[in-house]
């Protein structure tokens, strides 16, 4: 069991650098940015909360190009989701990475649907309608 989870641990930060990538691009593309300089910015956990604080709470971000696509959505939700389940599992669980690695999985899962809620919330007026 401890095999299955350390795989599914290691699997879901692999998938979160290349979310993170595909994400960075999409970002600097949309923003007319600097790739590397976006990617390194969302890969370190202050960076990724003081996006996410910019950007979806105080919705005080410079205008896109282009809005947000679905995909890039989902990948924004998904580096989230292994945030917050980092985060929760490092207050739920006792300091033993055993543990940590055991719960990393199920808390990913809850975090990816609670992140996706809130990343797609308010998307619908995002999709290109301009406003009456």
């Amino acid at each position: 069991m401890m095999s299955a989870a350390l795989a599914f641990t290691v699997g879901i930060y692999i998938g979160n650098l290349i979310a993170l990538g595909y994400w960075a691009r999409a970002e600097a593309r949309a923003r007319n940015g600097s790739v590397l300089g976006t990617f390194l910015l969302l890969s370190t956990g202050f960076g990724l909360v003081y996006y996410l604080w910019v950007r979806y709470v105080r919705n005080d971000w410079e205008s896109r190009s282009e809005p947000a696509d679905r995909r890039e959505r989902v990948v924004t939700a998904y580096s989230l989701a292994v945030l917050l389940a980092f985060v929760v599992g490092a207050f739920v669980t006792p300091p033993d990475p055993m543990m940590q690695v055991l719960a990393l999985p199920p808390l990913f899962v809850v975090s990816f649907v609670v992140s996706y809620l809130f990343v797609t919330r308010g998307s619908v007026g995002d999709s290109g309608e301009t406003a009456a």
